[in-house]
């Protein structure tokens, strides 16, 4: 076995990634995801768990355990933390190569369960993916992820996002509160620059295939703000099989309509339950409307996903990203299938977003 420096807590993170590049994935791991930007020069292994609310013992056990056995933490890649292109690590939005927003017009349907499910899988897939959580006043990303890290801020005060476990760029406004129950009562117009100047202009994306936007329902200020102000490649509509869900995700379609934003999609969530013990499905919330949803929107139905027991566990215990379901992942088939080729064609227009959108 070779040999190798201990790695103590008075040691740089920048010393500790230089020498030992294995340990990238560890830092990312415990939510430490800006151990390869310019401030890893000048905090050490303490001062950089303590600013991030991370355990310095449980840290240090594992940063040791991976020079002893590099494959310790096989599911984390470094390149997918290190910047492929050099520079990369600078750069705000001008390498995301795509912005799709996940839009729902009513709330409860699991609209962030399947940003997430797609992250994932896209994630699995190899490539390079970020969550904008835009649901200022609800955000629920970062616990579904659990992630407890904070953002890093440059000099510049640019945001370096929090990296999940296997290498998913993360920005929330759960991130800047004290406490995760600590309600955030902002007024529209603080929101939408929130939005716009910070999470998306002001964060240190990086180069990314896709940035997807977890939006909250409605077709208010957040909404709009995204399809105005960032330049979104399409949408995915989010329902369910109630037909309530329906009707008010048809305000989305014509929301999209009006802002020329093309559907890239529609995924139907909570279309059945498989009881225990048992191959019956039970649809809880009515017959499947995804078809008919997806005709209206006059996009492909992406895919429909049941109520699964397991899925509900490990979000409670943060990590969806342990998750995967056949349905799941004909989600994730589907998007590169249908939503892709779109995205290509898709010819971008900047709009003047200093005044609101007219019908």
């Amino acid at each position: 076995m070779a040999e190798f420096q201990k790695i103590q807590s008075d040691m740089t993170i920048k010393t500790v990634v230089t020498e030992y590049p294995d340990t990238i994935r560890v830092f990312a791991k415990h939510g430490l995801g800006c151990a390869t930007c310019h401030i890893a020069g000048l905090d050490t292994v303490e001062k950089g768990a303590r600013a991030h609310k991370i355990k310095l013992e449980p840290l240090l056990a594992d940063l040791n355990l991976v020079l002893e056995n590099p494959a310790a933490f096989p599911e984390i890649e470094a390149g997918g933390l290190m910047p492929s292109t050099p520079g990369s690590e600078f750069e705000t939005t001008g390498l995301i190569k795509n912005v799709v927003a996940i839009v729902s017009g009513k709330g409860g349907v699991g609209k962030s369960y399947v940003t997430s499910m797609l992250a994932v899988g896209l994630n699995r897939m190899g490539k390079k993916v970020g969550i904008l959580d835009a649901d200022v006043t609800g955000p629920s990303i970062p616990r579904t992820f659990g992630i407890l890290a904070r953002p890093a801020l440059q000099d510049n005060g640019k945001i370096i996002p929090v990296i999940s476990s296997q290498g998913i760029k993360i920005m929330s406004s759960l991130f800047f509160v004290a406490d995760e129950d600590e309600a955030v009562i902002w007024r529209g117009p603080l929101i939408t620059r929130m939005i716009r100047d910070n999470f998306y202009n002001n964060t240190l994306w990086g180069e990314l295939d896709y940035l997807l936007v977890d939006l909250p329902p409605g077709t208010s200020d957040a909404p709009l703000t995204v399809m105005q102000s960032l330049d979104v490649k399409g949408i995915i509509l989010v329902s369910s099989p109630q037909l309530l869900a329906n009707s008010i995700v048809r305000k989305a379609i014509r929301m999209a309509d009006k802002m020329h934003t093309p559907i890239l999609g529609v995924a139907e969530n909570m279309s059945w339950f498989v009881m225990p013990g048992s191959d019956k499905k039970l649809e809880l919330f009515g017959t499947s409307q995804g078809e008919e949803l997806a005709t209206s929107a006059n996009a492909p139905l992406l895919g429909r996903l049941p109520l699964d027991p397991q899925a509900r566990l490990l979000i409670d215990e943060g990590r969806v990203e342990e998750y995967r379901s056949i349905e799941t992942d004909e989600l994730v088939q589907n998007f590169l299938k249908y939503a892709e080729p779109q995205m290509k064609k898709r010819t971008l227009v900047i709009r003047d977003t200093t005044e609101p959108a007219k019908d």
